[in-house]
């Protein structure tokens, strides 16, 4: 049985088309056509595992996945997919929009292994992006993200929610990752501000489009 998105409730039928990804029920595309700049999107299907252990550097390494040295640092892989360091022996790998090379380590049986502890790692991703998404982030997180150093997780706050932020070049653009008890309210506030700069909630398959445009 497909698990669900905890944003799919927010996407009402007769304006999204909903379908499967990843073994996930989600908003896939939006039916609306009209003019838009900022946009929301729910990313919630993505696979995402998290491993922990002091050799897990070496493990992932033999899986052809180089793992970041610094505390709340990712290594972007392969098509988008990237390696988190959540904490000292924790490491998150986080799968590409549009699939990636890493099947056999996300197939991988969620037990230990030879000391390493594969985990699945439950959690809501959003995106949101447009030419207004500073402002938009700025309204909503104490923190000035902007400023901080490329390929860095940020752990903040954010409308009162404790989650991790970070900034994807070419097109710009953020992506969040929160709690699943979190995510609704989360998506909420971000479609409210998006929508007052006239902007609109966007599919699974809209932001894996709209990334490839601008590739």
């Amino acid at each position: 049985m497909a698990r669900q998105s905890p944003l799919l409730p927010l996407y009402s039928a007769p304006d999204f088309e909903i379908g499967e990804s990843n073994g996930t029920r989600i908003a896939l595309r939006t039916k609306k056509k009209k003019e838009w700049d900022d946009y929301v999107a729910d990313l919630s299907a993505l696979r995402r595992r998290l491993f922990v252990g002091p050799a897990v550097p070496e493990w992932l390494a033999n899986h052809n996945i180089s793992a970041p040295q610094g505390l709340l640092k990712y290594n972007n892989l392969e098509k988008g997919a990237v390696i988190v360091r959540l904490h000292r022996q924790q490491y998150l790998l986080i799968d590409s929009v549009e699939g990636s090379s890493y099947d056999d380590v996300f197939s991988i049986e969620q037990r230990r292994h030879d000391g390493i502890l594969v985990i699945a790692y439950e959690a809501a991703e959003i995106a949101c992006g447009g030419p207004h998404v500073e402002d938009l982030i700025a309204e909503l997180c104490p923190m000035n993200v902007a400023i901080n150093e490329p390929n860095s997780w940020i752990a903040t706050r954010f409308a009162h929610c404790e989650l991790a932020i970070r900034h994807l070049a070419e097109p710009s653009h953020y992506r969040i990752l929160c709690s699943p008890a979190d995510a609704r309210f989360v998506f909420e506030i971000l479609f409210e501000v998006t929508l007052e700069r006239d902007g609109v909630a966007l599919g699974f398959n809209d932001y894996r489009a709209l990334i490839n445009l601008g590739d």
